[in-house]
């Protein structure tokens, strides 16, 4: 169970948090080596979020771990120094809980599957790994590698993102004030008069939005959630997975995406000690795509047939030929995690520069896009009043 806490220190400063325990009995008796004097221990109520580390917190948590092993210190006075540094952070029970249990004389491993909210299957294979061969430290610097890589792609997806969302922004604003306001005040002008059939068209749609704008955007938003909900659905997931790898260009920036991160953790599983079958079958979930799990897992199924790594890559058009052509000449070597790590890095530049490329073709078209429909309201406007002009000339 969470236990909620608030206490004191010896020094007689207040403290509060959270805590694991079996039961209140065992909370206040962990509380009381921290050195703490209790005087709150209420449990969380039932539904409450499990706390959890956070991408940067397991990041840091993999990197600190790694650093105080290689100092020669014990996992477990380790693990003790990491928990009382994480008191006062949201996440402190799971280290709390970490230490505990290899107290108790759990593995490091073992400990993990107790928190698989904070730890995936691939973290604790690893460690699992890095156990059986006696060099966990190792273990850990690899993991810590691999998190500041997945961390740099996906920090770099959000930044290439942002450009276009600003536009869209913007030009949900440009639209909320033409329609609002600019059209409006018009209409009057050219209430009584032969305006064209574009004018007509625009100020039509303008009024229809005015006065069903509410139901529209209430439309757009439950499209939006039933949408969501659907996407979250397993088939309909897997089956936009598969469509998307045959839209042109898009399908090479998921296919190189994809591979990258199956090739570092694959590469990364590998030197771990694991054997190549058992790190497939963890490495398979980092592709993040359903038809490309579906080829690794026939891939996984034709080496344990004794079909070579390489041979049955070959066979697949969604494998580049270079991916092929790479883990050939690391089997061939006897050093394919090294080559997989190559792969990665090479597939992680690649993958930059194509998200680079799209998002450089999709600043133009919602640059057109804004462009199109503020020009169109501006020509709405005009044509008619370059009529009136003309008449008044006359």
């Amino acid at each position: 169970m969470i236990y909620d806490y608030k206490a004191f220190t010896r020094q007689g400063k207040a403290a509060k948090g959270t805590i694991e325990a079996i039961n209140a009995k065992e909370a206040r008796d962990k509380l009381r080596d921290m050195q703490l004097i209790v005087s709150s221990l209420e449990p969380q109520k039932k539904g409450k979020k499990r706390l959890q580390l956070s991408r940067d917190d397991l990041r840091i948590f993999t990197s600190q771990l790694a650093q105080l092993l290689a100092a020669q210190i014990p996992l477990y006075e380790s693990l003790l120094a990491l928990e009382e540094q994480a008191r006062q952070e949201p996440y402190h029970p799971v280290i709390l809980g970490l230490t505990d249990r290899i107290k108790r004389g759990s593995s490091l491993s073992q400990a993990m599957q107790d928190f698989s909210e904070s730890f995936s299957p691939l973290y604790r294979a690893l460690i699992s790994a890095g156990e059986a061969v006696g060099n966990l430290e190792l273990a850990l610097s690899r993991l810590n590698n691999f998190l500041v890589h997945d961390n740099k792609i996906r920090k770099q997806l959000i930044s290439a993102l942002i450009y276009p969302a600003l536009l869209s922004g913007l030009l949900v604003v440009a639209i909320t004030v033409l329609v609002g306001f600019v059209i409006p005040s018009l209409e009057q002008l050219f209430e009584d008069k032969n305006t064209p059939q574009f004018t007509k068209l625009v100020f039509g749609a303008a009024k229809f939005l005015r006065e069903w704008g509410i139901l529209v955007v209430g439309a757009f938003i439950g499209l939006l959630v039933y949408g969501f909900y659907r996407i979250r659905q397993p088939k309909t997931k897997a089956s936009i997975q598969r469509n998307i790898l045959h839209i042109p260009l898009i399908n090479r920036y998921v296919i190189l995406a994809a591979l990258s991160r199956f090739a570092r953790t694959l590469g990364t599983l590998l030197e771990g000690g694991l054997p190549l079958t058992v790190s497939l079958a963890y490495a398979k979930e980092a592709l993040g795509n359903a038809r490309l799990n579906e080829i690794m897992l026939r891939v996984e199924q034709r080496i344990i047939e004794g079909i070579p790594f390489s041979t049955e890559l070959s066979r697949y058009k969604e494998m580049p030929p270079l991916f092929s052509r790479m883990v050939l000449i690391g089997e061939e070597s006897g050093k394919l995690s090294s080559m997989l790590n190559q792969l990665a890095t090479l597939y992680e530049e690649e993958t930059e520069r194509t998200l680079t490329r799209v998002v450089a073709l999709a600043q133009p078209v919602m640059l057109l896009l804004m462009g199109g429909l503020i020009g169109g309201v501006l020509l709405a406007i005009l044509m008619p009043l370059s009529s009136f002009g003309s008449s008044i000339q006359i």
